[in-house]
């Protein structure tokens, strides 16, 4: 029942924001670099396909900051917090692995733009909080290193925009995770290549957008080179305009091993530019 009372509460949100339908902003891929001090957040809330009593407050909550430090560069950070409880049973949360980088805009002009990233997750995520880890990565499985403990992982990012006069938009990134065990953990280091494009339309002041994410996994032993691509495919709309620009989406798995746990994940993203 909490389910059910969830998805009206977002399916409202979501019928509330198009009447009101710059540069948008991306719901999985990495955001265009801001001019401005942004802060960001972001809720993630899975649909379980078996067994799912999830409390209201379950979910991925993401929280995000891009300061600029010059005309090119900017400072860019998030910390993840995960929440699972189920109805009966203990609510068990915990941040997961920080990240710090920069992000430099290689070639900007009104319609089109280069920026290049280039951060760490730190280990920050505890190794007792196996539910934390399960909640995180069926959430967002195109970012699971900010949810494995005893891992610091590398993380590059390329990326392109184009926003034409018309309101249609594009973009397309690509880059590596290389993940490194720490601690206890004695697992080889894995390379990994997370890509992904999106597509859009502005209308006035609210942006449609698609966005086609993947992963995959370039060291590790698999049965079937099929098994080494995960896919996943969000739609949604966000106001773009003003210091707070809220938005809503909704993600499907391609990955047949995903979408059988999981239906879809519901998202909730805020933006709020400071001036």
């Amino acid at each position: 029942m909490k389910m059910i009372r969830m998805k009206s509460v977002i399916a409202g949100i979501f019928i509330f924001l198009l009447p009101f339908v710059v540069s948008a902003q991306s719901f999985l891929l990495q955001d265009v670099p801001a001019d401005e001090t942004k802060l960001g957040f972001r809720y993630l809330r899975p649909d379980f396909k078996e067994g799912d009593g999830l409390t209201f407050l379950s979910g991925v909550y993401d929280f995000s900051v891009s300061i600029p430090v010059g005309s090119k560069v900017n400072i860019v950070g998030s910390l993840p917090f995960g929440v699972i409880g189920v109805e009966g049973v203990d609510t068990e949360s915990g941040i997961g692995n920080i990240y710090v980088g920069l992000q430099h805009r290689l070639n900007s002009t009104a319609e089109k733009g280069l920026s290049a990233s280039l951060g760490i997750f730190l280990p920050t995520m505890p190794e007792d909080k196996f539910s934390v880890f399960l909640i995180g990565v069926y959430s967002n499985y195109f970012e699971f290193q900010k949810f494995f403990p005893n891992t610091l992982t590398v993380y590059g990012n390329l990326a392109y925009h184009r926003i034409k006069s018309n309101g249609w938009m594009f973009n397309l990134e690509i880059g590596p995770n290389i993940m490194i065990a720490t601690g206890d953990n004695d697992a080889d280091t894995e390379v990994l290549i997370h890509y992904g494009l999106s597509g859009g339309y502005r209308v006035h002041d609210v942006a449609f957008k698609a966005e086609l994410a993947g992963m995959a996994i370039l060291t590790e032993d698999v049965d079937e080179f099929g098994d080494r691509f995960a896919h996943m495919l969000a739609f949604g709309v966000q106001w773009t305009r003003g210091p707070v620009r809220p938005g809503i989406f909704y993600k499907i798995y391609l990955k047949e091993e995903l979408r059988d746990v999981v239906s879809g994940v519901i998202g909730i993203k805020l933006d709020v530019v400071l001036k």
